[in-house]
């Protein structure tokens, strides 16, 4: 095999194959809706893509507030583990640029594939710690759960246990069970 046919065999397999299997997974699909129509069972919405089910899947719930990524330690985490990763890339493809025989390193542009995240995470952390994160381990300097797990006395008035839906405690009664469905056969 040449060299023109291993490139030309690497290019399909990199551009190929994964149209390939995208066109696979979407006529999977589309045979299981097909299947369940069949036996009489109506797809779910937005089940097999906005394609198939002429109606927007429905949007994630939404994330609670203390998820928030605006969080400085949280973006100070993120920022760690950018730099981890670039200066791993950094140090991987450095070795790319020795020569074999005099040992003499050479500087090339492969370098900016593990320089770049590199700065770019040392960004992120110089920006969390203005933010307001703190290096060292949890409940030390700024927390946005800061005090959560201490008791504060309340001064709000003693929860209400009346109503059919408030909470009771103690045992509770057993529920009934339902009346059985007529028989008609």
């Amino acid at each position: 095999m040449g060299d023109n046919d291993i490139a030309a065999l690497a290019v399909v397999c990199i551009f190929g194959l994964p149209v390939l299997a995208w066109i696979a997974v979407r006529l999977m699909q589309h045979r299981e809706r097909l299947e369940m129509i069949r036996h009489g069972m109506n797809p779910p919405p937005g089940a097999f893509g906005k394609a198939f089910s002429g109606a927007a899947a429905a949007a994630p719930p939404p994330r609670p507030a203390r998820m928030s990524d605006d969080d400085p330690q949280r973006m100070l985490r993120k920022g760690i583990v950018v730099v981890a990763v670039g200066f791993a890339l950094t140090i991987g493809l450095g070795f790319i640029g020795t020569l074999p025989d005099s040992g003499h390193y050479t500087y090339g542009p492969w370098l900016l594939g593990g320089l770049i995240p590199l700065f770019v995470g040392l960004a992120q952390v110089v920006i969390a710690l203005l933010s307001g994160a703190t290096f060292g381990p949890p409940g030390r300097g700024y927390s946005p759960y800061a005090g959560a797990d201490q008791q504060q006395p309340s001064s709000a008035p003693p929860p209400n246990y009346e109503g059919p839906y408030a909470y009771r405690p103690g045992p509770t009664q057993e529920l009934q069970r339902p009346a059985q469905p007529p028989d008609r056969r």
